[in-house]
């Protein structure tokens, strides 16, 4: 309907517009033309002709009250004319477009498209579910417990993979330095593999750290945080203490459905 809308208020503009025009030109022609006629055929030619004739002067004597209306009222009437058969036109052409629009396929007739937009508004009362005291405040906590698992989600992802919890869990005392090296060499590889294949973490700034930077003033405030002497307006210059990290992509496994958002991973028995 915003096409038809269009189109319609174009058109019109348009219509009255060359109306207009029209109604210009016929009655600068028809005033040129009447002094046309009367440089060839004057008044007083044509009232001493009457004197002759009888039926001439009679026409005459009924047209010679007209001449002032005319005089005042032709331009107006001939121009409300073209105007009325311009909007004429236009809804017509209007009608036309609509018409063949609905035949197309492209909108539909009146009472469909009310229809549709009864059936597109929601019934607010069958729509709301009833608030009850039970439901409430169930969604609620499983709306938390949903929370706390995604929380938890990528530990237990580097659990799984890496035994990182195990590692952090572990009393490290009673091993040697040379024992320990080992062990966190095969933790930090497996889990960097884990990391790498969920998050391909890349640096915020391609820079080495103790490099001097130059921050912009439309800096994002999320990806740069500025520390020490910080005064003024940006840009500022700065050494490069840490270089950041984000995530080049987001593909962590599927989340566990367990009901009980504490559980970093669950026990393993094997069954002899």
């Amino acid at each position: 309907m915003n096409i038809v809308k269009s189109f319609s208020r174009r058109s019109l503009a348009w219509i009255i517009f060359f109306m207009l025009v029209l109604s210009v030109l016929f009655n600068m022609a028809g005033y040129l033309g009447w002094r046309m006629v009367s440089r060839i055929i004057a008044p007083e030619v044509l009232w001493k002709a009457a004197e002759r004739c009888p039926e001439l002067k009679a026409g005459l004597q009924q047209l010679q009250p007209w001449g002032a209306p005319l005089k005042i009222y032709l331009i107006p009437i001939i121009t409300a004319i073209f105007l009325i058969f311009g909007v004429i036109l236009w809804l017509f052409l209007r009608g036309s477009m609509v018409r063949q629009m609905r035949k197309n396929g492209l909108i539909g007739d009146k009472k469909s498209t009310q229809k549709a937009r009864k059936k597109e508004k929601p019934d607010k009362k069958a729509a709301a579910p009833p608030k009850t005291e039970e439901t409430a405040p169930a969604d609620k906590e499983n709306q938390i417990r949903l929370d706390q698992r995604y929380y938890l989600h990528i530990l237990s992802v580097l659990q799984r993979e890496g035994r990182l919890v195990d590692f952090f869990e572990e009393d490290l005392n009673p091993y040697e330095d040379a024992q320990i090296g080992a062990a966190v060499r095969s933790i930090q590889d497996i889990c960097k593999k884990s990391i790498n294949k969920s998050l391909s973490p890349q640096p915020v700034l391609e820079k080495y750290e103790g490099d001097t930077v130059t921050v912009p003033a439309d800096f994002d405030p999320a990806a740069i945080k500025l520390t020490g002497n910080v005064s003024g307006e940006p840009p500022f210059t700065g050494v490069l203490r840490h270089r950041g990290w984000r995530a080049a992509k987001l593909e962590l496994p599927t989340l566990s459905t367990s009901q009980d958002p504490r559980i970093i991973a669950p026990a393993e028995i094997e069954i002899t």
